[in-house]
């Protein structure tokens, strides 16, 4: 029987968050949602800069809050997501970030899966972090996330002109 499931990062699925970046390199795929892991050979390294994020006191100056979560399928991690809650009040992610960024692992693309994971987590959302809508953006290209905002929701603002990638996002709330 398949089980989804999010969890924090924890040392238990190391093995399976270095299959995921593997997969994501291999596939020339972005990292949306994780928290920079393709720059880190070393996942232990990557788990404790991701904690950085997760306390003012250690919070890198010009960043915002942020917390990294895994999206399993038994025990294979599936997907990953980032939760910005301040995402408002920080002048990037105000623009052009958003609350949430997200990716699906390659092979799991396409099946429903990244839908079902924002679904999950949108609940996680109101009730522990007490947000009432949240922002997501998504490359105007990108077809696939696109699906998933609207699917759970998403309600269409505008477009905005990202510069230094040379293109168009779109931005998406969703209420909660």
């Amino acid at each position: 029987m398949e089980k989804y499931f999010f969890s924090e990062v924890k040392p238990e699925y190391y093995n399976s968050i270095r299959q995921y970046r593997d997969e994501m390199l291999k596939e020339e795929s972005d990292f949306d949602g994780c928290s920079g892991l393709q720059k880190f050979d070393d996942i232990e390294k990557w788990d404790l800069e991701c904690k950085l994020f997760e306390r003012y006191d250690t919070l890198p100056p010009g960043y915002s809050i942020g917390f990294e979560y895994l999206y399993l399928l038994n025990d294979e991690v599936v997907g990953m997501l980032n939760l910005r809650p301040e995402a408002e009040s920080h002048p990037f992610l105000s623009k052009y970030g958003g609350h949430i960024g997200y990716s699906i692992k390659p092979r799991y693309r396409k099946k429903g899966i990244g839908t079902r994971m924002l679904k999950d987590f949108l609940p996680i959302c109101k009730r522990q972090y007490h947000l009432d809508k949240v922002l997501i953006t998504c490359n105007k290209n990108n077809e696939g996330s696109r699906r998933i905002i609207l699917n759970n929701n998403g309600v269409y603002e505008n477009d905005i002109y990202y510069s230094p990638d040379q293109e168009y996002l779109e931005r998406y709330w969703i209420t909660l």
